[in-house]
């Protein structure tokens, strides 16, 4: 089961695995409590639990295992470079590096490293780590809300694991790749190397700037599927966004100088915009493709083509988690 809890809904899916596919059994989502979740936090878990308990039982998902992500500003990552030695230690070895920059104290976080590339220099042996770090109370409360709405919460990951997993068919060969991934309130660039994750950048920017500032959505009498990104209302919308991804790439070249991103998928509910897949690709000179869920998931025969819209647009981080889970 893969649990999405965001801002402005929660999407909990049931999925049986065969491999690293899967077949989609059951779906849903209902609108978060308002307020109760913000920045990725969860501010009321008794609230947030009971909701998220009904989706469960509507789904017959209660007392299911289910993994969910942590995301929102208050998810730390860096890039560092460690000597080579037992996971635990350097775990331990990037916990303490991270008090020159975590503007929380390291005993109110919790962290993890995933290894990068391992390489030899005049130190010796190498390895390069991405470190992720969140605040415990981040954790905790979305244990709790796990627990009040019966749910047996086993992992937490980071969204962009989720979406490497869901999107690996449709990832280049080559050795780096990026997922942009446009939600309700905020976005983020996630970059990865060799499958693993090296770079995450995080944007406010969301698409409830649309149902805020065009007056036909704000009214209900259009979708975000039915806007163009050439009608100037949308590209003005879309432009503080761009030029923040567009700063955030050039950063990662220029850090990076002999890395070349080779291709970019894109999600979340602005993917949904006619042609911004093709207006990305020349504002960054590089392919840019919506991500698909077709040739991981096998759907029921009895889905529609609305629904099948949302799973690809609203749900990718709840599939990818729920591809994840037995992995």
């Amino acid at each position: 089961m893969g649990l999405d809890v965001g801002s402005q809904s929660i999407k909990l899916v049931g999925m049986k695995q065969h491999g690293d596919t899967g077949t989609l059994k059951t779906f849903g989502q209902i609108a978060t409590p308002p307020g109760m979740v913000e920045n990725g936090l969860i501010n009321n878990p008794e609230e947030v639990g009971q909701e998220l308990g009904k989706l469960a039982e509507q789904l017959r998902l209660k007392g299911s295992r289910v993994i969910s992500a942590l995301a929102g500003q208050q998810v730390y990552t860096r890039l560092m470079t460690l000597p080579a030695m037992p996971h635990g230690d350097m775990r331990t070895a990037a916990l303490y590096q991270a008090t020159s920059f975590l503007p929380i104290n390291v005993d109110d976080v919790t962290a993890d490293i995933y290894p990068v590339r391992e390489f030899e220099d005049h130190k010796g042996k190498m390895v390069e780590v991405f470190f992720v770090a969140a605040r415990k109370t981040q954790a905790e409360n979305l244990v709790k809300t796990c627990r009040i709405a019966g749910l047996k919460l086993t992992r937490l990951e980071i969204e962009p694991l989720a979406l490497k997993t869901l999107y690996q068919p449709q990832i280049s060969k080559g050795k780096v790749y990026g997922i942009i991934n446009i939600g309700a309130q905020r976005s983020y660039l996630s970059i990865f190397q060799d499958n693993n994750p090296v770079f995450l950048r995080s944007i406010a920017f969301g698409c409830l700037a649309f149902y805020l500032q065009i007056p036909r959505i704000a009214k209900n009498e259009c979708r975000l599927d039915d806007l163009n990104v050439e009608d100037p209302e949308c590209r003005s919308l879309l432009r503080n966004l761009i030029d923040e991804l567009v700063r955030s790439l050039d950063y990662f070249r220029l850090q990076n100088k002999e890395d070349s991103i080779t291709n970019i998928l894109l999600c979340g509910g602005c993917a949904r915009l006619g042609g911004i897949d093709k207006l990305l690709s020349r504002e960054f000179n590089l392919p840019v493709q919506r991500g698909s869920i077709d040739q991981h998931i096998k759907l029921p025969q009895t889905i529609t083509e609305d629904q099948i819209n949302d799973l690809r647009f609203d749900y990718p981080v709840a599939l990818g988690l729920a591809l994840r889970g037995g992995a």
